[in-house]
């Protein structure tokens, strides 16, 4: 409706919340990559190599973000979108391997009849963390924190960018690679 009244006004508004919005969404990927790292640390996830796998993809991820920040070509941006695509199947990897290594630890819990309980409850209680030492869903974080930085490049192209820094008087536009 405000784009009716003026019709030649609502672009770089809006440019420039799609660009705070793509900000904020690279800058809680990174944020939550930092914070896994940090939890990951306190509990010494380094141990096989199995737990080397969230140490790898948080760097990854890491970088692509940064890459994105410093050149948004689009090559970068393309990067960034296929390294979001393969922090779901990693998150997935370590969902598989903190359920199994609660179902190999649940016959040892003693308030449950293990050996009398059916596939799919062994299943259920390794699966929601009432048996074994290992939070089950924990590495989802790890895709979150992908979908984060895939959701920050949708819309961000070159010609953003040049858009984006055109607006800012101290940026000599002619400079800019695209």
């Amino acid at each position: 409706m405000h784009d009716e009244v003026a019709p030649g006004r609502g672009g770089a508004r809006h440019a420039r919340l799609v660009a705070r919005f793509q900000a904020a969404l690279l800058a809680l990927s990174v944020l939550s990559c930092a914070f896994v790292a940090i939890e990951l640390a306190s509990l010494r996830h380094w141990k096989s190599a199995e737990q080397i796998v969230p140490w790898i993809v948080l760097g990854v991820l890491v970088c692509s973000a940064l890459i994105v920040v410093v050149d948004r070509s689009r090559i970068a941006i393309t990067q960034a979108r296929l390294v979001a695509l393969c922090a779901a199947p990693a998150a997935l990897f370590g969902v598989y391997e903190h359920v199994s290594a609660n179902l190999d630890t649940g016959v040892l819990n003693h308030k449950y009849a293990w050996s009398e309980l059916l596939g799919w409850e062994h299943l259920w209680l390794a699966s929601t963390g009432a048996v074994g030492g290992t939070p089950a869903t924990a590495p989802l974080v790890l895709a979150l924190a992908g979908v984060l930085l895939g959701l920050a490049t949708v819309g961000m192209t070159t010609d953003t960018a040049r858009d984006d820094l055109a607006q800012n008087p101290g940026v000599d536009v002619s400079r800019v690679r695209t």
